[in-house]
C-alpha cells in the first residue's frame, strides 16, 4: 500500500481542485498534529541523529509484507530467515539519514505547498476525485503513519530524489567506450563445427548388477518416496444450494422494474484542457488573451495536444495531451462541466474562466450507459434474489456438517444424514496434491495430529467463500526409500546415458587431439557419416547456433596464425568439436539504428549508479554511526 501511495503521488494532474483541497488538508493537519505520541527508544545514531527502534521495526515489517505478497501461493520458505529484512531496514534508514544530512548541508529543501499538492492529488486519498480527510487518515493509520510523519517521509523522499536526479545526469559514455562495446558485442567469428551425437543403438553398453547396486546405495536420497496420505471427504458447495431456493417470475419482474426505476442513464465524458493559470484580475486578463490566441492557432490547424504541452500551466496533464480523465458531471467545477456538456466529440471550447484560471476544453470521448433489457438481466436478478437465502442456508448446512463430523467416528453417517456424496482423494504429500489436496488447509488438517494420529474427522475446512469440506484419513504411508527392484529401470537408464556420454566424449576428445596434432580425421568422419558445418562471420547470439555451443565458441582464444581446435560436451550429451579460423572485432558502424544511443544511455546509467553508490559509501565512511551492531537484534517485537 505504501509503495502504491508513493507511486501515485509522483505525477501531477489537473490543478482544478488543488487550492480547495489544500485548505481542507490544512484543517485536517491542524487537528492531527496534536495526535498520538508514540514513545520509542533510540536504536542507533548517525552523526548524532537518532534512528528509533520503532522506525526500524516499521520498515522491516513493511519489507517483510511486500516480500510475502510477491510470493507464489505454494512457495517453499522452510529455513527462510526473516532477519534479513531488519538488516535491510537498518541499512536503508542509515543511508536515508546520511542523504538527508547531506542535503541539509547543501541547502536542499522542498516547499510545504508542493507537499500539499502531492498529498491532495493522491488517488488513494480521494473519493470521486475529491480529497477525503477521513479516508486519508484511515489509510495512513493502516500503514503506521500520522499525517505529520507521512509529510515528513514525503519531504525526505523528495530531497533524496533531488540528489538521485543530480547524479543521474552526471554519467556519460565516451566514443572509446562505445568502440570497445562494439568490438565485443559485434565481434564476428568464422569457424567449422562437428556435433557428435550419443549412439543410442550402441551394443557396447554393459550395465552390471553391481553397478546398479552401487548407484542405488550412493544415491538413495534420489529415490525417497515422501510421506503421503489419502483421505475421504464430504464437500458442501454453495452453488448446489441455489436449486433449493425458489423465486417466482413475478418476483423477478418486480425486482427488475425496481432496478429500472433506480437506474439513471449516465453520460460519461472524457476531457482534455489547456490551463492558463490566474489568480488576480490582471492575470485573468492576460490569461484570456493567451487562451484566445491559442484557440485561434487551433482553428488554423495546430494540434491540441502539442499546444497543451507547449502552453498549459497544468504540467501534469500536459504530458498526456491535456487529458484530465472522465466525468459524469461532478468531477470538475461547474463552469468547466457546463462548457464540457456543450461540446461535441473532438470539439474545443472557447476560453472558459474558473477560479483557477482560463481553460480551453476539448471533449475527447462520450459514452452513454443504459440499463440492460429484462431478458439479459433476468438470470442475474434471480440469482441476486436467491443469494441471501443461499448464504444463510450455506452457513446453516456448514454448521450442521461440522457438528455431525465432530460427533461421528467416520464420514459415513454425516454423508447419509446430509445427502452428500462421500469422495476420495488421490495420494498426496505434505507439499500438496491435486483436487481437494491442492488446498493448504486440507493438507495441514490431513497431516495434523487429530486426523493423522487420532483417526478423527477434521473440523470444517473452508476452501473458499463457496465451498467447505470435512476429511477423514483412509491411509497413511510414511516416508520411505523406494525398493531397488522398483527403481532398477530408472537406474539402468541413467547409467546407460552416462556410458553413452562417456563414449561420445572419448570419441570427441580423440578427434580434437588428432586435429591439434595436425592429423586428418576424414576417415573417422566418413565412418560415422559426419561432415563439418561451416559458420562465416557469425556474431554472438546468432540464432543459427546452439546457444551453449555459441557461448563455447566465443570463449575460445583468438587464432595466432593457425586454427584453434577445441571440444566440449554439451548439456544434452552431444560433443561439439570446433575449428576456430578467424576473429574480427566489431566497429561502431555495425550498430543498428538506435543501438549506439541505447548503449550510451546504459553506460551513462551505470556510471551514474556507480557514482551515487560511491557518494553513499563516502558519506558512510565519514559518518559516526553508533549502535549498528546491537541493532541487528531487536530489543522488542510487536
Amino acid at each position: 500500500m505504501l509503495q502504491k501511495i508513493r507511486d501515485n503521488t509522483q505525477g501531477l494532474i489537473s490543478k482544478i481542485f488543488v487550492w480547495f483541497i489544500i485548505g481542507i488538508f490544512s484543517l485536517w493537519g491542524v487537528d492531527t498534529i496534536v495526535g498520538t505520541f508514540i514513545a520509542s527508544t533510540a536504536a542507533l545514531t548517525v552523526n548524532g541523529e537518532e534512528i528509533t527502534e520503532l522506525e526500524i521495526e516499521s520498515l522491516a515489517q513493511q519489507k517483510t509484507r511486500e516480500f510475502y505478497t510477491s510470493l507464489d501461493e505454494n512457495e517453499d520458505l522452510s529455513g527462510f530467515d526473516e532477519s534479513i529484512f531488519r538488516e535491510s531496514a537498518i541499512n536503508e534508514l542509515i543511508q536515508r539519514e546520511l542523504l538527508a544530512q547531506s542535503a541539509a548541508r547543501t541547502g536542499m529543501n522542498v516547499s510545504s505547498t508542493s507537499l500539499d499538492i502531492r498529498i491532495a492529488q493522491t488517488p488513494d486519498f480521494q473519493i470521486d476525485g475529491v480529497f477525503n480527510a477521513e479516508r486519508a487518515n484511515l489509510l495512513l493509520q493502516s500503514i503506521g503513519y500520522t499525517p505529520a510523519s507521512y509529510r515528513a517521509m514525503l519531504a525526505s523522499e523528495s530531497i533524496i530524489n533531488q540528489q538521485l536526479v543530480a547524479f543521474s545526469g552526471t554519467g556519460f559514455a565516451t566514443s572509446s567506450d562505445l568502440e570497445r562495446l562494439a568490438a565485443l558485442t559485434h565481434q564476428k567469428r568464422t569457424f567449422r563445427a562437428l556435433s557428435l551425437a550419443m549412439d543410442f543403438q550402441s551394443g557396447d553398453l554393459v550395465i552390471s548388477d553391481e553397478d546398479i547396486q552401487a548407484y542405488y546405495d550412493a544415491n538413495q536420497q534420489d529415490f525417497i518416496e515422501p510421506e503421503q496420505a489419502r483421505v475421504s471427504y464430504l464437500e458442501l458447495d454453495k452453488e448446489s444450494l441455489f436449486d433449493e431456493i425458489s423465486v417466482t417470475e413475478e418476483q423477478i419482474r418486480a425486482a427488475y422494474e425496481q432496478e429500472n426505476a433506480l437506474f439513471e442513464a449516465q453520460t460519461e465524458r472524457r476531457a482534455s484542457h489547456i490551463l492558463f493559470a490566474a489568480s488576480s484580475e490582471e492575470e485573468f486578463t492576460s490569461a484570456m488573451t493567451a487562451a484566445t490566441s491559442a484557440k485561434s492557432r487551433m482553428d488554423n490547424g495546430e494540434d491540441f495536444a502539442a499546444l497543451a504541452l507547449e502552453l498549459s500551466d497544468d504540467t501534469g496533464s500536459a504530458q498526456d495531451g491535456g487529458d484530465v480523465g472522465y466525468t459524469t458531471g461532478g468531477s470538475f467545477v461547474e463552469a468547466f462541466e457546463a462548457a464540457l456538456r456543450e461540446l461535441q466529440v473532438d470539439q474545443v471550447s472557447d476560453p472558459v474562466r474558473t477560479e483557477f484560471g482560463v481553460h480551453l476544453i476539448k471533449l475527447t470521448e462520450l459514452a452513454e450507459t443504459e440499463n440492460e433489457p429484462y431478458e439479459i438481466r433476468r438470470d442475474d436478478i434471480e440469482r441476486n434474489l436467491k443469494q441471501s437465502e443461499v448464504d444463510l442456508l450455506f452457513i446453516s448446512r456448514a454448521d450442521e456438517l461440522g457438528n455431525l463430523a465432530f460427533e461421528s467416528l467416520d464420514l459415513v453417517q454425516p454423508s447419509e444424514a446430509m445427502g452428500l456424496t462421500l469422495q476420495e482423494s488421490d495420494w498426496f504429500s505434505r507439499s500438496g496434491g491435486i483436487g481437494v489436496a491442492a488446498f493448504d488447509a486440507v493438507v495441514d488438517a490431513a497431516f495434523g495430529s487429530e486426523v493423522l494420529e487420532e483417526g478423527l474427522n477434521s473440523d470444517l475446512i473452508t476452501l473458499d467463500s463457496n465451498r467447505a469440506v470435512v476429511i477423514h484419513l483412509i491411509e497413511h504411508q510414511p516416508q520411505q526409500v523406494r525398493p531397488l527392484e522398483e527403481v532398477r529401470p530408472e537406474i539402468e537408464g541413467l547409467l546407460s546415458i552416462e556410458q553413452m556420454q562417456q563414449q561420445t566424449r572419448l570419441i570427441g576428445e580423440t578427434m580434437v587431439s588428432s586435429l591439434q596434432a595436425g592429423e586428418s580425421i576424414d576417415e573417422l568422419l566418413q565412418a560415422r557419416n559426419m561432415e563439418w558445418e561451416s559458420f562465416e562471420n557469425v556474431e554472438r547470439g546468432d540464432p543459427s547456433m546452439n546457444p551453449e555451443a555459441g557461448e563455447f565458441v566465443f570463449g575460445l582464444p583468438r587464432p595466432d596464425g593457425m586454427p584453434v581446435y577445441a571440444g566440449r560436451q554439451l548439456f544434452n550429451g552431444e560433443y561439439a568439436v570446433v575449428e576456430l579460423q578467424s576473429v574480427q572485432d566489431g566497429t561502431v558502424e555495425d550498430f543498428e539504428e538506435g543501438e549506439a544511443a541505447n548503449l550510451a544511455n546504459f553506460i551513462s546509467q551505470q556510471f551514474s549508479a556507480n557514482d551515487f553508490a560511491g557518494f553513499l559509501l563516502g558519506l558512510e565512511a565519514r559518518a559516526e554511526i553508533e549502535g549498528r551492531e546491537n541493532s541487528l537484534e531487536p530489543e522488542f517485537a510487536f
